[in-house]
């Protein structure tokens, strides 16, 4: 615990002067933490944002768990599982939610609430600010309530999935990279439609080129957790 303290004192301070230092993102060989949570409003959501996070974090013996809130069919059940244990995912939660109804009553929010009293994370990973899907707006917003409701101190990490960032930290995946690719190859029904394989390497090398992380990098904009909640009450007035 005192350990989660100390980080989150440390990031609310580099958030206050981070306008003013340099904007290159920062480079981090894996963001700390012992217990990872990971949000997707859609199964694949995760494999695309962080896969390759998520894999080396696994490698270092690191708990992740992750949360999917809509759309989850029996074939993306059992697509996601497999791509979950290829990136050696603890534990995976899969909701009955429709899509565009996560903020339509309480249900979604008490399921989150569950889980992370379950998980203790040290930092969730959810997807990046604004992204242009309703649901990737709702579970943050579901995020940043809970949040401010019961003032924790964990780490968020947003990620990049419909919507670019300007992010703030970038991670190296390079050795994981394969390993990403495999995991989103699990995802036939959506391949079907578009390579998200090609999609998300393509981004993740880009990002490499551009961060200097490396061949192959994650990029995300890294917030403790009561400045992810205070953005998105800026963002529309109220939470």
């Amino acid at each position: 615990m005192n350990r989660r303290l100390r980080w989150s004192t440390v990031f609310r301070l580099y958030e206050k002067i981070q306008p003013w230092v340099n904007v290159s993102a920062a480079k981090e060989d894996l963001p700390p933490g012992e217990r990872i949570v990971v949000l997707a409003p859609h199964i694949d959501d995760e494999t695309i944002g962080c896969g390759g996070v998520i894999a080396k974090h696994a490698a270092q013996g690191q708990r992740v768990a992750i949360l999917t809130f809509a759309d989850c069919t029996p074939e993306r059940i059992e697509e996601g599982r497999a791509a979950g244990r290829l990136l050696g995912v603890a534990r995976q939660d899969f909701l009955a939610h429709t899509s565009k109804t996560l903020l339509d009553g309480p249900e979604p929010a008490a399921s989150l609430a569950r889980f992370l009293d379950e998980e203790r994370p040290d930092l969730v990973y959810v997807p990046g600010l604004f992204d242009r899907h309703v649901d990737h707006l709702s579970v943050n917003l579901l995020l940043a309530r809970h949040s401010r409701q019961t003032g924790a101190s964990w780490m968020v990490y947003a990620s990049e999935i419909w919507n670019t960032l300007t992010p703030n930290v970038a991670v190296d995946i390079t050795l994981f990279k394969t390993l990403k690719a495999d995991a989103l190859a699990c995802f036939s029904s959506q391949n079907a439609a578009n390579n998200w394989v090609d999609a998300a390497l393509s981004l993740n090398r880009y990002r490499g080129i551009t961060t200097g992380a490396g061949d192959y990098a994650e990029a995300f904009y890294r917030m403790t957790a009561q400045g992810h909640a205070q953005l998105y009450e800026h963002a529309l007035g109220r939470l």
